[in-house]
């Protein structure tokens, strides 16, 4: 007995890693999810376009159609004929209209399907994230990226029907998509970091996060002016081959109670019972107000993860409709602007956080991202556009102040599973509040697209509300 009891035991003495070491699996990992918004979006975009018979050989031809159809908008309408099955009723929407009007609804699809497996994956691994360790959630979502790029894949070479796509991301999101390995990196970095070091690690890894789109974006816009879209569904499958591999051989282990177990070990450790523990945590009994205080900042960050998945589920598709049939480069060079104005702002920044963590930073933070939010609403040009993403790009810099002091509310065991709403709300709350998206951009096409930038931004407001009351 006493000798299985030693087999158990680390051979040598624990140690921290160093906080940094996580980086690596967490960037590669944003990349391959931020080729994922561009792919999937431009794909569908394409077989519409193909669909609904629209000259779809280039990506400069679809928006020079885009741009005449809005131009004409406004002096007459295209009656659609019924004579052949793909417009089976009258309607006077454009073609681009109607092709952005499918895609909105093969969005809603596509997020009612993948909601309860990425519910599901989030609230299990995520509530055992402090038994198992941090490695296990790092490296699940790499096996759903690998199987999301096979079955792409196939549906792309074969044209298989829209349930293939739908199948290919319910299958990603049931393996816990970026929100689980965000928490496990979290997590990991709140282990190797205390009080006074770990705002500023929390704002360096969020901007490492950001700032990790430039590349794909700008390589992916430029390679997709074509639909070269087998080439780069297989690079994306081999780069997430790459992550699993590295993260099974090459992550460390935070987690020094399971420092010495290798990942299907760990793995074996998975219990329901810390799920209870979702909702103990709140609950608990702590000196003074901080109760109050972590139940008002986690109410806040869910009300800022609204926001941001909102703007997300709704970026590539509307920016890629009238007035400003953006192709896949032009918004990819809107999402670098802010990045590059993000990174610009993060060193004063970071130093004004390391001596304040002031509530006042993340509500200039949420000014900003309502600024945003509102110029998209009402945009009707370009510049309009890239001035809301150098305005909102403060909004990235200061909101990480919100996560820095819920921990330290909480004790040490208590890191993963305070921020397990996060993950419910980034992995299935993000194909909820995706499907509401679409579905409100799907029927206000007609009248304001602009109008579901309104609800969001409306989201925003709350939570500025909420930050003064803490």
């Amino acid at each position: 007995m006493d000798k299985e009891s030693d087999e158990k035991q680390p051979l040598l003495p624990p140690t921290l890693p160093r906080w940094w070491r996580v980086l690596p699996a967490l960037i590669l990992l944003m990349i391959i999810s931020y080729i994922d918004a561009l792919i999937l979006n431009d794909f569908i975009e394409y077989r519409y376009t193909t669909y609904y018979q629209v000259n779809s050989s280039s990506t400069p031809n679809t928006r020079e159609l885009c741009l005449n159809e809005s131009q004409k908008e406004h002096n007459s309408s295209h009656l659609i004929s019924t004579t052949t099955p793909k417009y089976p009723i009258s309607t006077t929407m454009s073609p681009t209209d109607l092709v952005q009007e499918s895609t909105a609804r093969l969005n809603v699809y596509i997020s009612l399907a993948s909601t309860i497996p990425a519910l599901l994956t989030a609230i299990l691994l995520g509530s055992n994230c402090d038994l198992i360790g941090r490695k296990p959630p790092i490296t699940f979502p790499y096996i759903g990226k690998i199987t999301r790029y096979f079955i792409l894949t196939a549906a792309a070479y074969y044209n298989l029907a829209d349930l293939w796509i739908i199948l290919a991301v319910m299958l990603d999101s049931a393996f816990g998509l970026a929100a689980l390995n965000i928490l496990g990196s979290f997590a990991y970095i709140t282990d190797c970091t205390n009080e006074k070091t770990r705002t500023s690690a929390i704002m360096i890894t969020d901007v490492c996060i950001i700032s990790s789109k430039v590349l794909p974006l700008l390589t992916v816009g430029i390679y997709l002016q074509h639909p070269h879209y087998i080439q780069s569904m297989i690079f994306t499958l081999l780069l997430s081959v790459g992550g699993f591999v590295f993260c099974i051989v090459l992550q460390p282990e935070s987690n020094l109670n399971v420092q010495h177990l290798n990942i299907f070990e760990q793995m074996k450790q998975t219990k329901l019972q810390p799920v209870t523990k979702i909702f103990r945590v709140f609950l608990a009994k702590r000196e003074g107000h901080k109760q109050r205080s972590l139940l008002i900042l986690v109410s806040i960050h869910l009300c800022i993860i609204t926001m941001i998945c909102g703007h997300t589920a709704m970026y590539y598709i509307y920016m890629y409709g009238a007035p400003f049939c953006f192709d896949s480069l032009g918004v990819s060079l809107n999402s670098v602007a802010q990045t590059v104005t993000m990174i610009l702002l993060t060193v004063p920044f970071t130093i004004v956080a390391k001596h304040s963590d002031h509530l006042s930073l993340p509500i200039l933070g949420c000014l900003t991202f309502i600024t945003q939010l509102v110029l998209f609403g009402i945009g009707s040009t370009a510049w309009m556009l890239y001035l809301a993403v150098c305005i909102g790009s403060l909004f990235y810099v200061l909101i990480p102040v919100i996560r820095s002091r819920i921990t330290k509310l909480v004790e040490p065991n208590e890191y993963a599973c305070v921020f397990i709403l996060t993950v419910i709300f980034e992995s299935g709350g993000y194909f909820a509040i995706s499907a509401l998206a679409n579905e409100i951009y799907a029927v206000s096409l007609k009248f304001f697209p602009g109008l579901v930038y309104f609800v969001f931004a409306s989201v925003g407001v709350l939570a500025i509300v909420l930050m003064l009351y803490v």
